[in-house]
C-alpha cells in the first residue's frame, strides 16, 4: 500500500481565507443620527447635545460601530466627532458610512487589523471566493506585499503566482 503524501503541506504554503473575517449582521452595531435631527433633517445643536448625553452608550460595549445618517440630511462633521467621543470609552472600532454596505466596511476594518507579521517571508495563498468583494482582497494584498516571500491566488493545491519578492544580493 502506497503512502499518500500531502504535497500542499510539504510546500510550506500558508492560506489566508478572508471569509473568516466577514462579520455577521449581529456582530456589529449601527448608530443612525437621523432620529436625533429636527424633523429628520435639521440638527439643532443644544437639543442634539442633550439627546446625545441621554443615549445609553454602554449598549455599544465592545462592538464595532458604524455611524451614519439614513437620509440625505446635511449633518455637520462635528456631530459625528461628538458621537465618536461619547462612544470611544466603549469601543475601539468606530466607522462612518454613507450608503455603502455596513458589513463590508467592518469586514475591511477587520482585514486591516490582521497581524500580517506571521506571514513574514512565507509563501501565502489568498483563498479565492466569489463571496469576497474585490476591495477586501485589495486591502489584504496591500498588507501582505510588505511581508511575504511570495503571494498567490486561488487554492493551495493549484495557486496562481501573483508576486514574488526579488532577492537582494
Amino acid at each position: 500500500m502506497e503512502e499518500i503524501i500531502n504535497k500542499v503541506e510539504l510546500s510550506g504554503l500558508l492560506t489566508l481565507d478572508l471569509i473568516n473575517y466577514k462579520p455577521l449582521k449581529n456582530e456589529y452595531a449601527t448608530f443612525d443620527i437621523m432620529p436625533y435631527l429636527f424633523q429628520g433633517f435639521l440638527l439643532k445643536e443644544k437639543v442634539f447635545r442633550v439627546d446625545m448625553i441621554q443615549v445609553d452608550w454602554s449598549s455599544f460595549q465592545d462592538k464595532e460601530v458604524i455611524l451614519y445618517c439614513s437620509n440625505d440630511a446635511i449633518v455637520p462633521y462635528w456631530a459625528y466627532v461628538l458621537i465618536t467621543s461619547l462612544l470611544k470609552p466603549y469601543t475601539n472600532t468606530i466607522l462612518y458610512a454613507t450608503h455603502q454596505d455596513h458589513q463590508e466596511l467592518i469586514w475591511m476594518e477587520r482585514v486591516r487589523k490582521i497581524d500580517y507579521s506571521h506571514f513574514s517571508d512565507k509563501k501565502v495563498v489568498l483563498k479565492a471566493s466569489t463571496i469576497i468583494p474585490p476591495e477586501i482582497y485589495i486591502c489584504a494584498a496591500g498588507q501582505l506585499m510588505d511581508q511575504v516571500q511570495s503571494l498567490m491566488w486561488g487554492e493551495a493545491g493549484s495557486p496562481v503566482m501573483i508576486y514574488k519578492k526579488k532577492k537582494t544580493v
